[in-house]
């Protein structure tokens, strides 16, 4: 018998079910010991390995994502920014949005928490199976301006055009200028509104102010047109984060006899 569970294990290993070879003799054991029948065995096996190719998968995912940091709904504090509507937010959480194609804009200061929930809903629709893209407005038209001038701009387009998720972080807070950055921001946003893949735009620029941000109002309009459209938008009202925490720090040492234990 035993030689019978080393065949297994091997052919197991064969087909590359790495998983499954791992656990194949414990679960073999633990079968006896329970009297499982033949179909729970094999349930329990498949599992494993289905487990382990769905883990395997998910990280290849968070990897392309190039998300800068991982962010979840449940760690926003709405209370610090009470401008943010928790029930829209739980909406989107459930990812009915990617199906209904409705883009996503987050306008606030820096440190509002923009990013934050741009993140966490984008790590969600990528825990979801699928596949998702972070960058900035600035890293992104130079990519691809790069990508022109080197004579590989059709294949490098397919980076931002092709993720069902795209979040484009930071428009406005460095200029989009010249003729060719806002050309190749405007067929990013054009191609995947063409496409129906959802994209996610944080950016601390009214949207009137957009024309200055690309230096043409056209373009700007253009894009805006297709951002825009059955799109939700957030306006986030309340104060910086970074400025939250780095006020607190300053309270802490400077006045460190002042603080009351809790």
């Amino acid at each position: 018998m035993s030689s019978l569970y080393e065949q297994i294990k091997a052919d197991l290993g064969y087909l590359k079910l790495d998983a499954a070879a791992g656990v194949f003799a414990t679960l073999a054991e633990e079968a006896k010991l329970e009297d499982w029948s033949h179909i729970e065995f094999l349930a329990r096996l498949v599992a494993e390995q289905a487990t382990a190719d769905r883990d395997r998968r998910l990280a290849a995912r968070l990897r392309y994502a190039r998300f800068p940091h991982r962010r979840s709904i449940d760690d926003f504090d709405y209370e610090f920014q009470p401008s943010v509507d928790r029930k829209l937010v739980e909406d989107l959480a459930t990812l009915r949005f990617i199906d209904e194609n409705r883009p996503i804009l987050f306008l606030g200061q820096p440190g509002c928490g923009k990013t934050h929930l741009a993140v966490a809903l984008a790590t969600l629709a990528v825990e979801a199976g699928y596949r998702g893209y972070f960058t900035t407005a600035d890293n992104l038209c130079r990519t691809l301006v790069r990508a022109s001038i080197e004579g590989n701009l059709a294949s490098k387009m397919k980076t931002f055009t092709a993720p069902t998720v795209l979040v484009i972080d930071d428009v406005g807070l460095l200029p989009i200028g010249g003729t060719e950055a806002s050309a190749v921001f405007f067929q990013v946003v054009n191609s995947r509104y063409e496409k129906g893949h959802l994209t996610i735009v944080t950016t601390n620029r009214g949207l009137p102010y957009w024309g200055t941000i690309f230096g043409d109002t056209v373009v700007a309009a253009a894009v805006l047109d297709r951002l825009m459209h059955n799109a939700i938008v957030f306006n986030i009202k309340g104060p910086s984060w970074r400025l939250r925490e780095h006020n607190g720090l300053e309270i802490a040492t400077t006045n460190p006899t002042e603080r009351r234990p809790s």
